[in-house]
Protein backbone atom coordinates (compact mmCIF):
# COMPACT_ATOMS: atom_id res chain seq x y z
CA UNK A 1 0.00 0.00 0.00
CA UNK A 2 2.81 2.44 0.78
CA UNK A 3 5.07 1.60 -2.14
CA UNK A 4 4.46 3.01 -5.58
CA UNK A 5 1.58 1.15 -7.19
CA UNK A 6 -1.05 1.36 -9.91
CA UNK A 7 -4.06 1.79 -7.63
CA UNK A 8 -7.28 3.13 -9.16
CA UNK A 9 -8.46 6.07 -7.03
CA UNK A 10 -12.03 5.87 -8.32
CA UNK A 11 -12.33 2.25 -7.25
CA UNK A 12 -10.67 2.68 -3.85
CA UNK A 13 -12.77 5.72 -3.00
CA UNK A 14 -16.01 4.07 -4.15
CA UNK A 15 -15.20 1.08 -1.96
CA UNK A 16 -14.46 3.28 1.05
CA UNK A 17 -17.65 5.29 0.63
CA UNK A 18 -19.71 2.12 0.34
CA UNK A 19 -18.11 0.76 3.51
CA UNK A 20 -18.74 4.04 5.33
CA UNK A 21 -22.42 4.05 4.33
CA UNK A 22 -22.85 0.42 5.40
CA UNK A 23 -21.05 0.82 8.72
CA UNK A 24 -23.02 0.91 11.97
CA UNK A 25 -20.15 2.32 14.03
CA UNK A 26 -21.37 5.92 13.78
CA UNK A 27 -17.83 6.99 12.93
CA UNK A 28 -18.83 9.62 10.34
CA UNK A 29 -20.64 12.91 10.81
CA UNK A 30 -20.67 13.68 7.08
CA UNK A 31 -19.56 12.07 3.83
CA UNK A 32 -18.28 14.44 1.17
CA UNK A 33 -20.35 14.34 -2.05
CA UNK A 34 -17.45 15.46 -4.25
CA UNK A 35 -15.07 12.67 -3.17
CA UNK A 36 -15.97 10.38 -6.07
CA UNK A 37 -15.61 13.18 -8.61
CA UNK A 38 -12.14 14.06 -7.30
CA UNK A 39 -11.17 10.37 -7.37
CA UNK A 40 -12.32 10.02 -10.96
CA UNK A 41 -10.18 12.99 -11.94
CA UNK A 42 -7.16 11.30 -10.36
CA UNK A 43 -7.98 8.01 -12.08
CA UNK A 44 -7.43 9.74 -15.38
CA UNK A 45 -3.82 10.28 -14.27
CA UNK A 46 -3.25 6.73 -13.03
CA UNK A 47 -2.22 5.45 -16.45
CA UNK A 48 0.86 7.67 -16.30
CA UNK A 49 2.59 5.24 -13.96
CA UNK A 50 2.83 4.19 -10.30
CA UNK A 51 2.51 6.82 -7.59
CA UNK A 52 3.73 6.68 -3.98
CA UNK A 53 1.29 6.70 -1.07
CA UNK A 54 -0.81 8.49 -0.13
CA UNK A 55 -1.62 9.21 -3.78
CA UNK A 56 -4.99 7.72 -4.72
CA UNK A 57 -5.85 6.66 -1.17
CA UNK A 58 -9.10 7.60 0.56
CA UNK A 59 -8.91 9.00 4.06
CA UNK A 60 -11.15 10.82 6.52
CA UNK A 61 -10.54 13.39 9.23
CA UNK A 62 -11.85 14.31 12.63
CA UNK A 63 -14.45 17.05 12.23
CA UNK A 64 -12.22 19.86 13.46
CA UNK A 65 -10.58 20.79 10.14
CA UNK A 66 -11.69 23.76 8.02
CA UNK A 67 -12.14 23.05 4.32
CA UNK A 68 -13.14 25.37 1.50
CA UNK A 69 -16.83 26.10 1.99
CA UNK A 70 -17.19 24.00 5.16
CA UNK A 71 -16.69 24.84 8.84
CA UNK A 72 -16.35 21.87 11.24
CA UNK A 73 -18.98 20.88 13.78
CA UNK A 74 -16.34 19.92 16.37
CA UNK A 75 -18.79 17.20 17.41
CA UNK A 76 -21.45 19.70 18.47
CA UNK A 77 -25.07 19.92 17.40
CA UNK A 78 -27.67 22.74 17.47
CA UNK A 79 -26.11 24.43 14.45
CA UNK A 80 -22.69 24.95 15.99
CA UNK A 81 -19.81 25.49 13.55
CA UNK A 82 -16.32 26.57 14.45
CA UNK A 83 -15.58 29.86 12.74
CA UNK A 84 -11.95 29.56 11.73
CA UNK A 85 -11.04 31.73 8.75
CA UNK A 86 -8.17 29.63 7.34
CA UNK A 87 -8.48 26.35 5.50
CA UNK A 88 -6.47 23.44 6.84
CA UNK A 89 -2.85 23.31 5.71
CA UNK A 90 -2.74 19.58 6.46
CA UNK A 91 -5.71 18.84 4.21
CA UNK A 92 -4.27 21.03 1.46
CA UNK A 93 -0.97 19.13 1.62
CA UNK A 94 -2.71 15.76 1.45
CA UNK A 95 -4.86 16.88 -1.49
CA UNK A 96 -1.74 18.05 -3.32
CA UNK A 97 -0.21 14.61 -2.70
CA UNK A 98 -3.25 12.92 -4.27
CA UNK A 99 -5.06 11.67 -1.15
CA UNK A 100 -8.87 11.96 -1.23
CA UNK A 101 -10.87 13.02 1.83
CA UNK A 102 -14.16 11.13 1.90
CA UNK A 103 -15.70 12.50 5.08
CA UNK A 104 -15.63 14.18 8.48
CA UNK A 105 -15.44 11.92 11.52
CA UNK A 106 -17.28 11.87 14.84
CA UNK A 107 -15.61 12.88 18.10
CA UNK A 108 -16.15 13.94 21.70
CA UNK A 109 -17.76 17.42 21.63
CA UNK A 110 -15.21 20.25 21.55
CA UNK A 111 -12.48 17.56 21.86
CA UNK A 112 -12.86 17.97 25.63
CA UNK A 113 -13.24 14.32 26.69
CA UNK A 114 -11.70 10.96 25.81
CA UNK A 115 -14.63 8.53 25.85
CA UNK A 116 -16.23 8.52 22.38
CA UNK A 117 -19.59 9.47 23.95
CA UNK A 118 -21.47 12.20 22.09
CA UNK A 119 -25.00 13.33 23.01
CA UNK A 120 -25.38 15.33 19.77
CA UNK A 121 -24.36 12.87 17.06
CA UNK A 122 -24.41 9.68 19.10
CA UNK A 123 -21.49 7.67 20.40
CA UNK A 124 -18.87 6.05 18.22
CA UNK A 125 -18.78 2.26 18.62
CA UNK A 126 -15.60 0.26 18.99
CA UNK A 127 -15.27 -2.03 15.94
CA UNK A 128 -13.55 -4.71 18.05
CA UNK A 129 -16.48 -4.97 20.49
CA UNK A 130 -19.17 -2.30 20.66
CA UNK A 131 -19.76 -2.88 24.37
CA UNK A 132 -16.39 -1.41 25.27
CA UNK A 133 -15.03 2.14 25.15
CA UNK A 134 -13.71 3.35 21.83
CA UNK A 135 -11.80 6.23 23.43
CA UNK A 136 -11.47 9.76 22.17
CA UNK A 137 -11.61 12.44 21.36
CA UNK A 138 -10.52 11.24 17.89
CA UNK A 139 -12.93 8.33 18.24
CA UNK A 140 -14.30 8.24 14.70
CA UNK A 141 -10.78 8.40 13.27
CA UNK A 142 -9.69 5.27 15.12
CA UNK A 143 -12.91 3.37 14.47
CA UNK A 144 -12.88 4.10 10.73
CA UNK A 145 -9.31 2.84 10.37
CA UNK A 146 -9.77 -0.19 12.63
CA UNK A 147 -12.89 -1.18 10.67
CA UNK A 148 -10.97 -1.00 7.40
CA UNK A 149 -13.14 1.79 5.96
CA UNK A 150 -10.11 4.00 5.25
CA UNK A 151 -6.40 3.14 5.39
CA UNK A 152 -5.57 6.24 7.43
CA UNK A 153 -7.29 9.11 9.19
CA UNK A 154 -6.38 12.43 10.79
CA UNK A 155 -7.19 13.42 14.33
CA UNK A 156 -5.94 15.88 16.89
CA UNK A 157 -4.17 15.13 20.14
CA UNK A 158 -4.11 17.53 23.10
CA UNK A 159 -3.73 15.02 25.92
CA UNK A 160 -3.94 11.63 24.23
CA UNK A 161 -6.87 12.10 21.85
CA UNK A 162 -5.21 10.16 19.01
CA UNK A 163 -3.25 7.63 21.06
CA UNK A 164 -6.12 6.61 23.36
CA UNK A 165 -8.67 5.55 20.71
CA UNK A 166 -5.93 4.03 18.55
CA UNK A 167 -4.88 1.81 21.45
CA UNK A 168 -8.45 0.82 22.31
CA UNK A 169 -9.18 -0.06 18.66
CA UNK A 170 -5.91 -1.91 18.05
CA UNK A 171 -4.33 0.43 15.48
CA UNK A 172 -1.39 2.83 15.33
CA UNK A 173 -1.82 6.37 16.60
CA UNK A 174 0.93 8.96 16.20
CA UNK A 175 1.25 12.35 17.91
CA UNK A 176 4.18 14.24 16.33
CA UNK A 177 6.45 16.68 18.10
CA UNK A 178 4.58 19.87 18.97
CA UNK A 179 5.02 22.28 16.05
CA UNK A 180 5.99 19.61 13.50
CA UNK A 181 2.77 20.31 11.57
CA UNK A 182 1.69 23.96 11.69
CA UNK A 183 -1.98 24.37 10.83
CA UNK A 184 -4.20 27.34 11.71
CA UNK A 185 -7.18 25.59 10.09
CA UNK A 186 -8.18 23.36 13.01
CA UNK A 187 -10.51 24.09 15.90
CA UNK A 188 -8.35 24.52 19.03
CA UNK A 189 -8.79 23.31 22.59
CA UNK A 190 -5.46 24.10 24.25
CA UNK A 191 -3.39 25.86 21.58
CA UNK A 192 -0.04 25.34 23.29
CA UNK A 193 -0.62 21.55 23.36
CA UNK A 194 -2.85 20.81 20.33
CA UNK A 195 -1.15 18.63 17.72
CA UNK A 196 -2.44 17.05 14.51
CA UNK A 197 -2.17 13.26 14.80
CA UNK A 198 -2.36 10.30 12.44
CA UNK A 199 -4.04 6.91 12.73
CA UNK A 200 -3.29 3.94 10.47
CA UNK A 201 -2.82 0.18 10.48
CA UNK A 202 0.43 0.19 8.51
CA UNK A 203 3.50 1.89 10.05
CA UNK A 204 5.04 2.49 6.63
CA UNK A 205 1.89 4.31 5.52
CA UNK A 206 1.96 6.32 8.74
CA UNK A 207 5.48 7.45 7.90
CA UNK A 208 4.51 8.29 4.29
CA UNK A 209 1.55 10.42 5.37
CA UNK A 210 3.61 12.20 8.02
CA UNK A 211 6.26 13.04 5.43
CA UNK A 212 3.54 14.84 3.45
CA UNK A 213 2.07 16.65 6.45
CA UNK A 214 5.16 17.82 8.29
CA UNK A 215 6.60 21.29 7.94
CA UNK A 216 9.93 21.49 6.08
CA UNK A 217 12.81 20.28 8.26
CA UNK A 218 15.99 22.38 7.90
CA UNK A 219 19.08 20.59 6.62
CA UNK A 220 21.09 19.38 9.58
CA UNK A 221 18.07 18.99 11.84
CA UNK A 222 16.72 15.75 10.42
CA UNK A 223 16.84 12.90 12.91
CA UNK A 224 19.53 10.49 11.68
CA UNK A 225 18.21 7.48 13.59
CA UNK A 226 20.15 5.44 16.11
CA UNK A 227 21.15 1.79 15.91
CA UNK A 228 20.76 -0.04 18.14
CA UNK A 229 18.08 2.06 19.86
CA UNK A 230 18.10 2.33 23.66
CA UNK A 231 14.61 1.67 25.07
CA UNK A 232 13.92 3.40 28.39
CA UNK A 233 11.46 1.86 30.85
CA UNK A 234 10.07 4.27 33.50
CA UNK A 235 9.88 1.70 36.27
CA UNK A 236 8.33 4.01 38.89
CA UNK A 237 5.45 4.85 36.55
CA UNK A 238 4.79 1.16 36.00
CA UNK A 239 4.25 0.71 39.73
CA UNK A 240 1.45 3.28 39.72
CA UNK A 241 -1.97 2.15 38.54
CA UNK A 242 -0.84 -0.28 35.85
CA UNK A 243 -2.85 -3.48 35.49
CA UNK A 244 -0.74 -6.69 35.44
CA UNK A 245 -1.97 -7.46 31.89
CA UNK A 246 -0.77 -4.07 30.66
CA UNK A 247 2.56 -4.48 32.44
CA UNK A 248 2.93 -7.90 30.83
CA UNK A 249 2.24 -6.41 27.39
CA UNK A 250 4.97 -3.82 27.94
CA UNK A 251 7.44 -6.49 29.03
CA UNK A 252 6.54 -8.59 25.98
CA UNK A 253 7.14 -5.68 23.60
CA UNK A 254 10.40 -4.81 25.35
CA UNK A 255 11.52 -8.43 25.09
CA UNK A 256 10.81 -8.51 21.36
CA UNK A 257 12.65 -5.23 20.89
CA UNK A 258 15.73 -6.46 22.72
CA UNK A 259 15.62 -9.74 20.82
CA UNK A 260 15.62 -7.60 17.69
CA UNK A 261 18.76 -5.77 18.76
CA UNK A 262 17.48 -2.91 20.92
CA UNK A 263 19.00 -2.18 24.32
CA UNK A 264 16.95 -1.76 27.50
CA UNK A 265 17.53 0.77 30.27
CA UNK A 266 15.61 1.83 33.37
CA UNK A 267 14.87 5.56 33.46
CA UNK A 268 13.34 8.03 35.88
CA UNK A 269 10.65 10.54 34.90
CA UNK A 270 9.00 13.31 36.93
CA UNK A 271 6.05 12.10 39.01
CA UNK A 272 2.93 11.40 36.97
CA UNK A 273 0.73 13.45 39.28
CA UNK A 274 2.95 16.51 38.94
CA UNK A 275 2.98 16.32 35.15
CA UNK A 276 -0.78 15.77 34.94
CA UNK A 277 -1.48 18.64 37.31
CA UNK A 278 0.68 20.96 35.22
CA UNK A 279 -1.00 19.84 31.98
CA UNK A 280 -4.45 20.18 33.55
CA UNK A 281 -3.78 23.77 34.60
CA UNK A 282 -2.59 24.77 31.14
CA UNK A 283 -5.46 23.01 29.36
CA UNK A 284 -8.04 24.49 31.73
CA UNK A 285 -6.84 28.07 31.35
CA UNK A 286 -6.53 27.92 27.57
CA UNK A 287 -9.82 26.05 27.02
CA UNK A 288 -11.71 28.41 29.32
CA UNK A 289 -10.35 31.44 27.46
CA UNK A 290 -11.56 29.97 24.15
CA UNK A 291 -15.04 28.99 25.31
CA UNK A 292 -16.00 31.44 28.09
CA UNK A 293 -18.18 33.72 25.96
CA UNK A 294 -19.91 30.99 23.95
CA UNK A 295 -20.56 28.94 27.09
CA UNK A 296 -22.36 31.90 28.68
CA UNK A 297 -24.36 32.73 25.55
CA UNK A 298 -25.13 29.24 24.22
CA UNK A 299 -24.92 26.60 26.96
CA UNK A 300 -26.79 24.18 24.66
CA UNK A 301 -23.59 23.96 22.61
CA UNK A 302 -21.90 22.28 25.58
CA UNK A 303 -22.96 18.86 26.90
CA UNK A 304 -23.14 18.45 30.66
CA UNK A 305 -19.73 16.78 31.01
CA UNK A 306 -18.01 19.53 29.03
CA UNK A 307 -19.88 22.29 30.87
CA UNK A 308 -18.73 20.82 34.16
CA UNK A 309 -15.09 20.79 33.06
CA UNK A 310 -15.26 24.34 31.69
CA UNK A 311 -16.88 25.71 34.85
CA UNK A 312 -14.03 24.20 36.87
CA UNK A 313 -11.52 25.44 34.30
CA UNK A 314 -12.72 29.02 34.75
CA UNK A 315 -11.37 28.93 38.32
CA UNK A 316 -7.77 28.67 37.07
CA UNK A 317 -6.20 32.12 37.27
CA UNK A 318 -3.44 33.77 35.29
CA UNK A 319 -0.87 33.37 38.06
CA UNK A 320 -1.45 29.60 38.22
CA UNK A 321 -1.23 29.39 34.43
CA UNK A 322 2.03 31.33 34.28
CA UNK A 323 3.51 29.11 36.98
CA UNK A 324 2.42 26.01 35.06
CA UNK A 325 4.18 27.31 31.95
CA UNK A 326 7.39 27.72 33.97
CA UNK A 327 6.94 24.27 35.49
CA UNK A 328 6.48 22.80 32.00
CA UNK A 329 9.88 24.10 30.90
CA UNK A 330 11.50 22.71 34.04
CA UNK A 331 9.87 19.31 33.52
CA UNK A 332 10.92 19.25 29.86
CA UNK A 333 14.53 20.04 30.76
CA UNK A 334 14.52 17.35 33.46
CA UNK A 335 13.23 14.70 31.04
CA UNK A 336 15.66 15.62 28.26
CA UNK A 337 18.66 15.81 30.58
CA UNK A 338 17.61 12.76 32.59
CA UNK A 339 15.63 10.02 30.87
CA UNK A 340 16.80 10.90 27.37
CA UNK A 341 20.41 10.91 28.44
CA UNK A 342 20.04 7.18 29.15
CA UNK A 343 17.55 6.22 26.41
CA UNK A 344 16.63 7.15 22.86
CA UNK A 345 12.92 6.38 23.28
CA UNK A 346 10.66 5.52 26.20
CA UNK A 347 8.24 2.59 26.43
CA UNK A 348 5.11 3.30 28.48
CA UNK A 349 1.46 2.32 28.76
CA UNK A 350 -1.17 4.16 26.77
CA UNK A 351 -3.91 3.22 29.23
CA UNK A 352 -3.15 1.69 32.60
CA UNK A 353 -5.89 -0.92 32.60
CA UNK A 354 -8.19 -2.93 30.35
CA UNK A 355 -10.82 -1.19 28.24
CA UNK A 356 -13.92 -0.40 30.32
CA UNK A 357 -17.44 -1.25 29.23
CA UNK A 358 -19.58 1.76 28.40
CA UNK A 359 -22.58 0.03 26.84
CA UNK A 360 -24.82 0.91 29.79
CA UNK A 361 -23.67 4.52 30.13
CA UNK A 362 -25.65 7.52 28.95
CA UNK A 363 -23.84 9.68 26.39
CA UNK A 364 -24.14 12.71 28.68
CA UNK A 365 -23.23 10.97 31.95
CA UNK A 366 -21.11 13.51 33.81
CA UNK A 367 -19.63 11.19 36.41
CA UNK A 368 -18.60 8.30 34.19
CA UNK A 369 -17.39 10.53 31.36
CA UNK A 370 -15.22 12.56 33.72
CA UNK A 371 -13.70 9.60 35.56
CA UNK A 372 -13.08 7.65 32.35
CA UNK A 373 -11.44 10.62 30.66
CA UNK A 374 -9.07 11.24 33.58
CA UNK A 375 -8.09 7.57 33.69
CA UNK A 376 -7.40 7.55 29.95
CA UNK A 377 -5.35 10.77 30.08
CA UNK A 378 -3.07 9.66 32.89
CA UNK A 379 -0.18 8.23 30.86
CA UNK A 380 -0.76 10.38 27.74
CA UNK A 381 -1.19 13.96 28.89
CA UNK A 382 2.39 14.26 30.24
CA UNK A 383 3.86 13.79 26.77
CA UNK A 384 1.48 16.32 25.24
CA UNK A 385 2.50 18.74 27.97
CA UNK A 386 6.17 18.25 27.07
CA UNK A 387 5.59 18.37 23.30
CA UNK A 388 7.22 14.97 22.69
CA UNK A 389 6.51 12.68 19.73
CA UNK A 390 4.54 9.65 20.92
CA UNK A 391 3.08 6.65 19.13
CA UNK A 392 0.50 4.10 20.31
CA UNK A 393 1.50 0.61 19.17
CA UNK A 394 -0.83 -2.46 19.37
CA UNK A 395 0.54 -4.96 21.90
CA UNK A 396 -1.93 -7.82 22.23
CA UNK A 397 -5.29 -8.33 23.93
CA UNK A 398 -6.61 -8.07 27.49
CA UNK A 399 -8.69 -10.64 29.35
CA UNK A 400 -11.83 -9.44 27.55
CA UNK A 401 -10.26 -9.80 24.12
CA UNK A 402 -9.86 -6.03 23.71
CA UNK A 403 -6.68 -4.44 22.34
CA UNK A 404 -3.88 -3.27 24.60
CA UNK A 405 -1.55 -0.54 23.38
CA UNK A 406 1.92 0.57 24.43
CA UNK A 407 3.45 3.95 23.81
CA UNK A 408 6.80 4.76 22.17
CA UNK A 409 7.96 8.27 23.08
CA UNK A 410 10.92 10.23 21.72
CA UNK A 411 12.76 13.42 22.53
CA UNK A 412 11.59 16.63 20.76
CA UNK A 413 12.15 16.30 17.02
CA UNK A 414 12.78 12.54 17.08
CA UNK A 415 9.65 11.79 15.05
CA UNK A 416 11.56 9.80 12.44
CA UNK A 417 13.15 7.61 15.09
CA UNK A 418 9.81 6.89 16.78
CA UNK A 419 8.26 5.97 13.42
CA UNK A 420 11.27 3.86 12.44
CA UNK A 421 11.04 1.86 15.67
CA UNK A 422 7.30 1.36 15.13
CA UNK A 423 7.98 0.20 11.58
CA UNK A 424 10.75 -2.13 12.71
CA UNK A 425 8.90 -3.73 15.62
CA UNK A 426 5.25 -3.00 14.89
CA UNK A 427 4.83 -5.92 12.50
CA UNK A 428 5.95 -8.53 15.00
CA UNK A 429 3.33 -10.91 16.40
CA UNK A 430 2.52 -9.80 19.94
Amino acid sequence: MTAASHRDPAQTVATALAAARASRLNAFIELFPDAEQRAQALSAESADGPRPAPWGLPFAHKDVFVTAGRQPTVGVGHGYRWGGARTSVALDRLAAAGAIAIGALNLDPHCYAATGLNPYFGRVLNPVDARFAVGGSSSGSAAAVAAGIVPFALGTDTGGSVRIPAALCGVLGFKPTAGAVSDPGIAPLSPSQDVIGLIARDPALLRAVFSVLRDPVPIGQQDPGIAPPRIGLPVEWLRTGVDPEVAAAIRSVLCRMTEGGALAAEVALPPLDALNACAGTITSFEASALHRTALAERPDWYPAAVRRRLVAAAEVGRDAYDQALRDREAHRAAVIEGAFAAADVLLCPVIGGPAPRLDGVDDDDVTVAGATTLAFLRFNRPFSLLGLPALALPAGRDRNGMPVGVQIVGRPGADDLVLAIAERFGGMPL
